[in-house]
C-alpha cells in the first residue's frame, strides 16, 4: 500500500535539516508524538550523507482485532540522509514481524520560495499476514498520517518560538 504525507513550512530546505537532526527538536518532536521512549543509536556525519539510526517506542493501542499477531509496537528507523538531493531514505525495522513487515519511504525537503519549504513523505507499507496484511496496513498507514499531522503542529512550533528568539 502507498502513501505520501505533505506538509509547508516558514523556513528554507537547509535550516529545516539543521533543525530537524538537531537534539533539541528531536526531543521536542519525540515527546509531540507521545514515544514512550527514544533512543539515538547511530548518528555519523559522513560529509555529504547523514546516517542516523533511532530506535523508537510509541504509546499506541493496539486494536483488538490485531493483539493476536502484533504483540510490540516498537520500531528501529535507519535514516540515510543525503545532503545535496535535501532527501532522506527511511527504512523502518520492527522489533517483532521483521520478515513480514515491510515499510520504507523517501523524505524530502523542497523549496516553495523565499524562507519557505514543502515536505514530503512518500513510501510502501507491506505486511504479509494472512487475512489480516491489508487491515494492518491501513491501520499504520492511518497511524503514520496522524503522526506526520502531529509532528507538523511540532515543527510550526517550534520554527515559530525559534523566530520569535531572532
Amino acid at each position: 500500500m502507498q502513501f505520501r504525507f505533505v506538509h509547508d513550512f516558514d523556513i528554507d530546505p537547509t535550516s529545516f535539516w539543521e533543525m530537524f537532526f538537531s537534539e533539541a527538536f528531536e526531543n521536542e518532536l519525540f515527546q509531540g508524538l507521545k514515544m514512550r521512549s527514544w533512543k539515538v543509536l547511530v548518528r555519523r556525519d559522513e560529509g555529504t550523507k547523514l546516517h542516523r539510526h533511532v530506535k523508537l517506542e510509541p504509546e499506541i493501542a493496539i486494536p483488538s482485532w490485531a493483539s493476536s499477531v502484533v504483540k510490540e509496537t516498537g520500531y528501529t528507523e535507519i535514516d540515510l540522509f543525503s545532503k545535496a538531493e535535501s532527501k532522506m531514505d527511511v527504512q523502518i525495522e520492527p522489533a517483532v514481524m521483521r520478515d513480514r513487515f515491510h515499510l520504507s519511504g523517501v523524505f524530502s525537503v523542497t523549496p516553495l520560495g523565499p524562507g519557505r519549504c514543502r515536505r514530503e513523505f512518500s513510501g510502501e507499507i507491506r505486511v504479509s499476514v494472512p487475512l489480516l496484511g491489508g487491515k494492518i496496513e491501513k491501520f499504520m498507514i492511518d497511524q503514520i498520517r496522524d503522526g506526520y499531522d502531529q509532528a507538523a503542529r511540532v515543527t510550526q512550533a517550534f520554527i515559530a518560538r525559534r523566530k520569535s528568539q531572532s
